[in-house]
């Protein structure tokens, strides 16, 4: 399969109107049939800008292999993303003075926007010679390079388990050992077209017009994540996401599946509240680029999706990183969306969104139409408080890098959809194979009048959500099924290691049932597979608080392990517990990760950060 399938060129002359000049190698199928696909490569407003970006999400008919605007049931999974550049170019001859030139790339790669450099490159030497030749010198080169990391794809949880531990020393080992690099990444036959990084990812040199020109990438990829997941290269993240935290909620309506904490609910919750019960949603800026407004959508991806731990939104939810007045009836297709648009028309429209994002004014609107009165005023919920107050911290007093943006990011999907969920009790009649080791599944609440305050204050997203995630328009990676071992055992680890996290002061009766968590978790551990969950799982434990942020930010160093991944210090606290058969099993859970490549590699570091708990493992398998 080619690195890119088509290369295509436009331009927009102020007399003439937009118009496709070239496709390469061929019409693109069901070109006809996309009558504003020179619209599509040529956002509204560029006249006002030097250069920008626009980018279109295409489907592809399973019997016709035409493309697609929008997704339908004859259309299959694969997402191919249309990337264009846009370049403003000087005219004399023509009025406003400037012609508008594009060229645009098709292809399934989701780290397209690494091409950039190639492809204006290209478009400059294009238009300037006016040679259709240069398209087929553009296309041969870059698919002249293998860009495969692995032949054979790794598992959904392995990647989730990879991409949670940046905080070990993993870039330098990776880096420098690559018998290490090769056995984590399950890599048989190395690709000699790439290279490592030291950032965690690949490069590919791509030799067009007389140069050497590297391309980024990804070490691996998770769904409904465009880029890196590993090393977001978006230096726009940081101050778009401190935007959308800052912004304000316009509005006099309310809605008990957005607005839950009333009219002072924080706009980001409003957000994510949207995409779950599955909203028509547009962000819109005219002062801003195309290009800005495609990465606050893309961004709106990487908070929801938990890189990996929501899927099917990119497939699914009708995302449109840029639209326009145009694709009004399309819109009116869809029961709900993400799209984005540089046009003020929509603003005044309301029938057409159900949450506005004005961009240029940093402020969240509800159409009228969703307006409702309050089923009852909620206090902010302690998961909601905890995913404001480290983002806060996170962003604008630790300093770090965006990994732990992102691991908060991940925290608070997961769980988030866990009290979404938990009235369902992961209840699946297709998975009757599998057997629950021990009750107690769901989110963890430390008491029953948390637990009624909560899902009283997200029922309503709750039923909405479960609607469109057992319809199949959302998946959840962690469902317990996903979890269980090689023999079919199942147990919810996340429920059982919070328990025992929230626990104090436990009685006679409680300390029994510790015992019986750590034993049964011990029995789940039968392979590198359930290891490997269980690590992950430890990852997906978040702190009570940011006091764990704090404490790291007040004396000016890192995060530590232990900050980072409050299960697996948790585990390490039970060397020292007063019960021999609670000690007993962590020793044995401890050298079943020890005996795993990687869950024993990443325990090696965890040891090292803490001595204590090392010399505690030591004397404690000794005397076993």
């Amino acid at each position: 399969m080619p690195n890119i399938e088509y290369i295509i060129t436009a331009e927009f002359h102020v007399d003439k109107g937009p118009s496709v000049v070239h496709q390469y190698p061929e019409t693109l199928p069901g070109y006809e049939f996309l009558p504003f696909f020179p619209e599509l490569m040529l956002p509204d407003q560029i006249h006002r800008r030097e250069e920008d970006f626009t980018l279109f999400l295409l489907f592809r008919n399973k019997a016709t292999g035409h493309f697609h605007y929008k997704k339908d049931a004859n259309c299959t999974n694969d997402i191919y993303y249309m990337y264009t550049v846009v370049k403003n170019v000087s005219d004399e001859s023509v009025r406003r003075g400037s012609v508008i030139k594009a060229l645009c790339v098709i292809t399934k790669l989701s780290y397209f926007k690494h091409f950039r450099p190639l492809l204006l490159i290209c478009l400059d030497k294009y238009f300037s010679a006016n040679d259709e030749s240069l398209l087929a010198q553009l296309y041969a080169a870059i698919n002249a390079n293998d860009f495969t990391v692995n032949s054979v794809e790794q598992p959904l949880l392995k990647r989730l388990l990879i991409s949670s531990v940046l905080d070990l020393p993993l870039s330098e080992k990776i880096y420098n050992d690559e018998q290490f690099r090769h056995r984590l990444l399950g890599i048989k036959s190395p690709n000699r077209d790439i290279f490592i990084r030291k950032d965690l990812s690949y490069n590919s040199i791509v030799t067009f017009a007389d140069m050497k020109i590297p391309v980024k990438v990804p070490m691996l990829q998770l769904p409904d994540t465009v880029g890196d997941y590993m090393n977001p290269t978006d230096l726009n993240l940081k101050p778009n996401l401190i935007n959308l935290l800052s912004a304000r909620l316009a509005t006099n309506h309310h809605n008990n599946e957005l607005t839950i904490y009333g009219l002072s609910t924080p706009p980001i919750i409003v957000l994510i509240n949207a995409v779950l019960t599955g909203k028509r949603i547009i962000f819109l800026s005219y002062e801003n680029s195309a290009g800005h407004i495609i990465d606050l959508i893309l961004l709106t991806l990487k908070i929801v999706s938990g890189g990996g731990i929501l899927t099917g939104l990119l497939e699914n939810y009708n995302v449109f990183p840029m639209i326009d007045v145009s694709k009004i009836d399309l819109l009116s297709e869809c029961d709900s969306y993400l799209a984005g648009t540089i046009n003020p028309f929509f603003k005044a429209h309301e029938a057409i969104w159900d949450v506005l994002y004005d961009i240029d004014a940093n402020e969240f609107r509800l159409a009228s139409s969703l307006d409702e009165p309050e089923v009852s005023k909620n206090s902010i919920i302690g998961e909601d408080a905890r995913f404001l107050s480290n983002l806060q911290f996170s962003l604008f007093t630790y300093n770090d890098d965006l990994t732990t943006l992102q691991l908060i990011f991940r925290r608070h999907i997961n769980e988030l959809i866990r009290i979404l969920v938990s009235s369902r009790n992961y209840n699946d009649p297709a998975n009757k194979q599998c057997s629950l080791l021990m009750d107690g599944v769901g989110y963890y609440w430390h008491s029953d009048t948390s637990k009624l305050m909560e899902m009283s204050c997200y029922q309503l997203i709750s039923s909405r959500f479960q609607d469109l995630m057992y319809s199949g328009k959302f998946a959840y990676s962690l469902l317990l099924p996903n979890l269980s071992n090689e023999l079919n055992l199942m147990i919810d680890l996340q429920h059982h290691l919070q328990k025992l996290y929230n626990a104090s002061n436990m009685s006679s009766r409680a300390k029994v049932h510790e015992r019986e968590i750590w034993f049964n978790i011990l029995k789940y551990l039968i392979s590198g597979r359930s290891l490997e969950t269980f690590l992950l799982v430890t990852y997906l434990i978040p702190p009570n608080s940011s006091t764990s942020l704090q404490s790291s930010g007040a004396h000016g160093g890192n995060m530590t392990i232990f900050d980072k991944n409050k299960g697996i210090e948790l585990l390490l606290m039970n060397l020292f517990n007063e019960d021999d058969q609670v000690k007993s099993n962590v020793v044995m859970i401890l050298q079943e990760l020890e005996d795993n490549f990687f869950c024993g590699w990443c325990l090696n570091n965890f040891m090292k950060s803490n001595y204590v708990y090392e010399v505690a493992f030591s004397e404690l398998v000794d005397t076993q």
